[in-house]
């Protein structure tokens, strides 16, 4: 199963670096002109940005359909496709008739939303798994989506236009064929725990986002060939990826993800340091930086969104579609900007100096926002948390040490672990089982192992054999009554077994054997 995720995954990235990442690239095949072609890409990203945001709000008032988002979009995202050869070869808005003009907003429009339904459908996946599986599946599905892209400058145009297509029509085929494992839950406490750690890492990646749709422009990239474009684009993102893969051999240290953040910086500020001394020369290496910080933040965003929604047990519809409409957007307005303030600039034009110093300016504001530590006073502890200690929740999804599923690591390891503010940690459950159960906690343990529980369900798992209902676990839990209830259902549903009564029996059965 995992082996399908990895090939499905791999081809929808693919399909995305034909249509997106080379910025005109797809339109141009297709005969399409520079101004054109940046058009549709700029319809393209303000779709997908409403489209993510259509998918938040759609999560917060149903869970029903979620999981048909893969195959709606599949549909969408070939149509815009489709849609594309029509635009003609036009050069210019006023060349565009009525008819050309509605092609390209339905073309842009299509092949956005439809990337965001099927990106959220990916990402729902991606939430079922640990923070480092999920960081190691991004990875290695963007390697592999890079090879078979670096295999399209040796065909013809129309089969790599006809690649995005068969490659679009597999995803479909598999998002069909995978289970969806992932919460389709909302709950406003755990919406405002998951932003709470999301909009730093949101912020910063809207901000590259931004830059990275601006520089074409002021940089004018535009005017250098598609193949140039194409050559740096695949190197930059290469190079990117090596970065990436960097902090898998630091696990051992305890990396946080969001630190990744620091690198990037320094790379996205190298092109604006090189922006007034060598414009576009050497292929419009400086847009390459700027896009390859902005590719990094993505990737990094992406798994933290991910991570956050597991460990809140948020629906990941909630979370990708807040995270990505929101950069996405940025993305737009950044090319907006480009084309009415920066496609009249020209090598030695002293205004390319005031927005280097500009963008450094920000950029050295936006490292001290993201990575400042702010000092919190410790809040007051209730009578009820004095009761049941609960550890400080870990602010942002990090790299944690032996970050696997929480039945497979011992009480130790998911100590220092991120969960969410009302999930109490294992060594509490086990502090608090009744004297007359001495080996209750322990048998909760071996089946949260054996049956692959989160930690929450091994909390739930706990007060179920201790024949707690639905009000105290729900009490206890800081969650509402139907949330407790989906708990249950999963603990049920992966146990096997269809009443509290036959968890109670199964521990007994357990720990009779055992002594």
């Amino acid at each position: 199963m995992t082996g399908l995720r990895l090939i499905g995954f791999s081809l929808f990235l693919f399909a995305e670096l034909i249509c997106f990442h080379g910025t005109i690239l797809f339109p141009g095949l297709l005969g399409a002109s520079q101004e054109i072609a940046v058009a549709v890409m700029t319809t393209s990203l303000l779709s997908k940005g409403f489209g993510y945001f259509g998918c938040f709000f759609f999560s917060l008032v149903s869970a029903s359909k979620q999981r048909q988002f893969g195959r709606v979009g599949a549909v969408l995202f070939i149509a815009g496709i489709l849609a594309m050869p029509g635009l003609g070869t036009a050069t210019t808005f006023s060349e565009l008739s009525f008819a050309s003009l509605i092609e390209l907003v339905f073309a842009g429009t299509m092949l956005g939303v439809g990337d965001a339904l099927i990106s959220v459908s990916w990402g729902r996946l991606c939430a079922a798994l640990p923070l480092r599986k999920a960081y190691l599946f991004v990875l290695g599905s963007q390697t592999a989506a890079l090879v078979v892209y670096a295999a399209t400058f040796f065909v013809p145009d129309v089969a790599i236009v006809a690649s995005a297509i068969v490659a679009i029509l597999i995803v479909a085929a598999i998002l069909i064929k995978l289970p969806d494992q992932s919460s389709v839950a909302f709950d406003s406490p755990r919406l405002r725990a998951v932003f709470g750690e999301l909009w730093r890492p949101i912020f910063g990646t809207s901000v590259f986002a931004f830059l990275t749709g601006l520089m074409p422009w002021i940089s004018g990239q535009y005017d250098g060939s598609v193949e140039t474009m194409r050559l740096l684009s695949l190197a930059s993102s290469a190079a990117v990826l090596l970065l990436l893969a960097a902090p898998v051999a630091m696990l051992k240290q305890n990396m946080r993800i969001e630190n990744i953040y620091k690198l990037i910086l320094p790379i996205v500020a190298t092109g604006f340091l090189l922006l007034p001394i060598i414009w576009n020369g050497f292929g419009g290496v400086v847009n390459a930086f700027v896009g390859a910080g902005s590719y990094a933040a993505g990737i990094v965003l992406w798994c933290l969104a991910a991570d956050s929604s597991r460990r809140h047990d948020l629906s990941a519809t909630t979370s990708f579609g807040l995270a990505l409409g929101t950069t996405s957007l940025a993305g737009a307005l950044g090319k907006a900007f480009g084309y009415f303030g920066g496609r009249t600039l020209t090598e030695g034009d002293l205004s390319i100096t005031a927005i280097s110093l500009v963008s450094l300016y920000l950029l050295s504001m936006l490292a001290l926002f993201l990575f400042r530590k702010k000092a919190e006073p410790a809040p007051k502890a209730t009578r009820a948390q004095a009761k049941n200690p609960k550890p400080e929740n870990d602010a942002a999804a990090g790299f944690r040490q032996n970050d696997e599923p929480t039945a497979s690591r011992t009480t130790a390891d998911i100590a220092p672990a991120a969960r969410s503010d009302n999930a109490a940690p294992l060594e509490d459950a086990a502090a608090h089982a009744p004297a007359t159960a001495p080996n209750r906690s322990a048998t909760c343990k071996a089946l949260a192992a054996k049956h692959d529980l989160t930690e929450r369900e091994f909390d739930v798992l706990v007060k179920l054999s201790r024949g707690q209902s639905v009000a105290d676990i729900s009490s206890e839990l800081g969650v509402s009554e139907n949330t407790a209830k989906t708990h249950i259902k999963n603990v049920y549903r992966k146990l096997g077994v269809h009443s509290k009564q036959d968890i109670i029996e199964m521990c007994r059965e357990m720990e009779a054997r055992k002594s």
